[in-house]
């Protein structure tokens, strides 16, 4: 109704226009050559009106029949664009779900409906290839994203596992970097650059990207605080090795302040002591770290620098070890050592108050043991050894140096786990049993929004 009665306003309009035109008085001469023409003022308006009107709409429909063919083409690139974003669409869901037929199809149909297109394309056929196992074409394709600006990272990301899932690392590494350049506060990259680096031993190169990890909370305190320990370790014995004997000794002090208590530093550290006949550094050195965490290797180095008088003095020389018990009584690793110098003294009745002690806070193998032994240096009972020992084979294990993902044990300390090569994953305490070896991939802390692996990758 509204449409009617707006056409009936138009009309009576544009015949109020011509009214009004044919109305107005006067008269048009027109003079050509030899002919005149004369024609009232409103008939020529009128006309005038008409043959613009003519004119115009003569050229629109030129216009059109000449434009047909280009708006008929942009029709199409049109439809073929909306079409190829819908197969785009459609090749990443089947590259999720797995299905390498359909994403490969898909990426076919992409390139033929969006041939000047390049970073999405790319990367459906990229992992459209990958997911077909085609490697060197999936390689391909991610090389030639690296030349679109917009789409450049899912290139160095494609390439960056591609190596990892070739075992090169340092190819891997490479990668990352460029990847962590074009995007430098990304914490899950700055993990992997840091993983890579502890892989290839570029040890200089990880510790300055632990501080940047440690700032972008790519890496929690605890781990960062013992990650600095183990390579502060690891470059303090390249300097030792190198002839540098200070850089060597103020890094493994840095270590030291870091983990206060931190065994190997201190061994290293009383090490330099010894060395230099500074033997009363190397009582308070360990004085210090056994009130935070006493450890056998302490108690050992404890005995390397009692006093000279109790070499052959016994009985001295327990004395000296209950200073080490006096300074942590909880301690069942100094209750230990005590009964030791006491069953070297003879004293049975002492060292079994140690032992006993010992076996109070932390019942182990090794007590066990040495309860065994001291039967057997004092009353020579079979019948008591074999139950002491029975008891050691039932007991909890001693503490080692175990390796915390292979369960290796280790005689000592080191930041480097041989033979996997792992990085500071040896740590003291009782082994826990692996079903086999396991290490997080260096990519699992990345986003991938577009769902670019497949569900069972």
């Amino acid at each position: 109704m509204l449409r009617a009665l707006w056409f009936f306003v138009q009309l009576c309009v544009v015949v109020a226009a011509a009214v009004w035109i044919l109305s107005q008085r006067g008269a048009v001469d027109i003079a050509w050559n030899d002919y005149t023409l004369s024609l009232n003022l409103g008939i020529f308006l009128l006309a005038l009106v008409l043959f613009t009107l003519v004119a115009v709409v003569f050229f629109k429909v030129v216009g059109v029949i000449v434009g047909a063919p280009g708006a008929m083409s942009r029709r199409r690139r049109e439809n073929n664009r909306q079409k190829g974003f819908q197969a785009l669409t459609r090749g990443f869901v089947a590259i999720a779900a797995g299905d390498s037929k359909k994403a490969t199809g898909y990426a076919k149909d992409v390139r033929k409906l969006l041939p000047d297109e390049t970073g999405l394309p790319l990367l459906l056929e990229a992992q459209s290839a990958r997911l077909r196992g085609e490697e060197e074409a999936a390689r391909y394709s991610f090389e030639k994203l690296l030349g679109d600006k917009d789409a450049a990272f899912f290139g160095i990301r494609g390439l960056l596992k591609s190596s990892l899932d070739e075992g090169d690392a340092l190819k891997a590494l490479g990668y990352a970097k460029v990847a962590l350049d074009k995007n430098p506060k990304q914490p899950w990259i700055l993990k992997s650059v840091y993983e890579l680096e502890l892989q290839n031993h570029h040890w200089h190169a990880a510790m300055a990207t632990l501080e940047r990890a440690r700032k972008y909370k790519a890496i929690d305190d605890a781990r960062a605080r013992k990650d600095e320990i183990a390579l502060l370790m690891i470059l303090a014995e390249e300097d030792r090795i190198s002839g540098n004997e200070s850089a060597a000794f103020k890094k493994t002090e840095r270590a030291l302040k870091i983990g206060q208590g931190f065994t190997p530093a201190v061994l290293k550290i009383a090490e330099n002591y010894l060395q230099q006949n500074k033997n009363g550094k190397v009582v308070s050195l360990v004085e210090r770290a056994w009130k935070i965490n006493p450890h056998p290797e302490l108690a050992v180095l404890w005995g390397r620098v009692a006093p000279e008088n109790t070499a052959n003095d016994p009985l001295r020389r327990l004395r000296w070890f209950e200073k080490l018990v006096a300074i942590k009584p909880d301690s069942a690793d100094g209750q230990l050592a005590a009964a030791k110098a006491a069953m070297e003294a003879g004293l049975a009745g002492e060292a079994r108050g140690y032992l006993t002690m010992a076996e109070t806070l932390r019942p182990s193998a090794s007590v066990y043991r040495m309860r065994a032994d001291l039967e057997e240096q004092t009353t020579r009972s079979p019948h008591a050894i074999r139950e002491w020992m029975d008891k050691a084979a039932n007991a909890a294990p001693d503490a080692v140096w175990y390796c915390t993902v292979t369960g290796a044990i280790y005689e000592r300390w080191s930041p480097v786990a041989q033979p996997q090569g792992l990085f500071n994953t040896i740590e003291w305490g009782s082994p826990q049993i692996r079903s086999g070896f396991y290490q997080t991939p260096v990519l699992s802390d990345w986003k991938d929004p577009l769902m670019i692996e497949t569900i069972n990758s």
